[in-house]
């Protein structure tokens, strides 16, 4: 706990460590490493990729100079906004700090430096927040931005770093703030199941001569067919990575026997991390009930709670769910619309919103079809990556390189489809 203030300490850092800032941070620490025969769990992944991060953030800062004190960004009003500390390096580019010392303001804290990361943005047209540091010095001792913290630095890609500031005998250090093991469980059990899985597919008919089945090709599609329809599913797996949404994306066709029997033979797949589940979040009678931990169904009752009547009747997590499932079947229709775009007129699709479990079990979707590349989005391709990742260092992956690995649906879906498992919720 720093007994100065926080201008005094800002003062301080500025007047005596502009060259070696990095000299007064302690704690760093490597990542755990899995002991087990078996594979890491999806949490123990998780972590192993934030503190890596982290450590990354870290080696960075070892050049960083400090260019600037109480740094002005908008220079009219009475009342312009100040960084607290700025700094550049070749390693760590535009670096932003803000001083906090109580947690009562580190909330505001984080959320001005997010604000500050997007005004550079904007400065430099091009520029994304992921190429500038953001530094909080604060105690982290808050829930709330712990959670926010967590939520940056790993799912939104932040370039986001946490110090704690203390005294010692007369010395002033900064402490690294890795976060517990717990907050990864967390994503783990309300994520990465079939709870938390919404299924949209787009099936549509074969085009001759462009996207055709199996018969008479010694029963493999056609090699066009298989690229064409490869296509589709990365266009799509990109289009979803740009609106932030996590997702396996892959397309089958019916085998040629049966592909005569539907009208629809070629389905692309797209099963996507839904963050409102209905099954996660819902309500019986005014109580937040699901399949959730109970500290996430109590948070949520105390939102419930505060809401209005017409609120609490027309309860914004199942508005919500219908939105998420709109946008999601939106961005994968239009984007498969957009690639079979032709001068014979629109290819007719139909679109499904299967039961994801039920989907990956049914014999004629999974089995009897042609499962082609597989493509990941957001945190499912991280968590994908990391697994190749801990294949190799492993030496337990039976390929020569990593592109080998990245899209080939059976080691896609081997890997993925655990995720339907879920521990039991204390």
């Amino acid at each position: 706990m720093l007994e100065i203030g926080e201008n005094k300490f800002r003062d301080y850092l500025f007047e005596n460590h502009k060259e070696d800032f990095f000299s007064l941070v302690v704690g760093r620490r490597e990542p755990k490493e899995w002991v087990g025969d078996d594979f890491p769990p999806v949490h123990f992944l998780l972590q192993r990729k934030a503190e890596r991060k982290i450590n990354e953030i870290l080696d960075q800062l070892e050049v960083l100079v400090l260019t600037a004190k109480e740094l002005r960004l908008e220079q009219s009003g009475p009342h312009p906004t100040r960084i607290d500390l700025f700094g550049c390096s070749e390693s760590s580019g535009i670096t932003i700090i803000e001083l906090k010392k109580s947690e009562q303001t580190e909330r505001q804290a984080f959320t001005e430096l997010l604000a500050y990361a997007n005004h550079f943005c904007s400065v430099f047209p091009g520029v994304n927040e992921s190429a500038i540091t953001s530094l909080l010095v604060a105690p982290m001792k808050g829930r709330t931005v712990k959670d926010a913290y967590v939520q940056e630095l790993l799912l939104n890609g932040k370039n986001i770093l946490a110090l704690m500031p203390f005294e010692k005998e007369g010395r002033f250090f900064l402490e690294v703030f890795y976060p517990e093991a717990s907050y990864y469980q967390w994503f783990e059990n309300n994520i990465f199941n079939d709870h938390s899985m919404m299924c949209v597919t787009i099936s549509f008919p074969l085009l001759p001569g462009w996207i055709d089945s199996d018969i008479g090709c010694a029963g493999s599609p056609p090699q066009y067919t298989v690229d064409a329809l490869n296509q589709i599913s990365n266009a799509v797996a990109h289009k979803l990575e740009g609106q932030g949404i996590h997702a396996i994306v892959y397309a089958t066709q019916k085998w040629g026997e049966m592909a005569s029997f539907f009208p629809y033979p070629n389905t692309l797949v797209v099963a996507a991390m839904n963050p409102f589940s209905s099954v996660r979040t819902t309500t019986d009678k005014g109580r937040i009930v699901g399949r959730s931990a109970q500290g996430r169904l109590a948070q949520v009752q105390a939102i419930y709670d505060q809401l209005t009547d017409e609120g609490k009747n027309y309860f914004w997590v199942e508005s919500m769910e219908s939105d998420f499932l709109g946008r999601l079947i939106r961005a994968v229709r239009d984007q498969v619309k957009l690639c079979l775009l032709n001068n014979n007129g629109e290819v007719d699709l139909e679109i499904g919103i299967p039961d994801w479990y039920g989907l990956k079990t049914s014999m004629v979707d999974a089995v009897f079809t042609h499962n082609l590349e597989a493509y990941t989005t957001g945190l499912l391709r991280e968590i994908y990556l990391e697994n190749i990742t801990y294949g190799f260092e492993r030496g337990e992956q039976s390929v020569m390189f990593g592109y080998q690995m990245l899209t080939p649906f059976l080691a896609v879906w081997e890997i993925c489809r655990g995720f339907g498992y879920e521990e039991p919720i204390e």
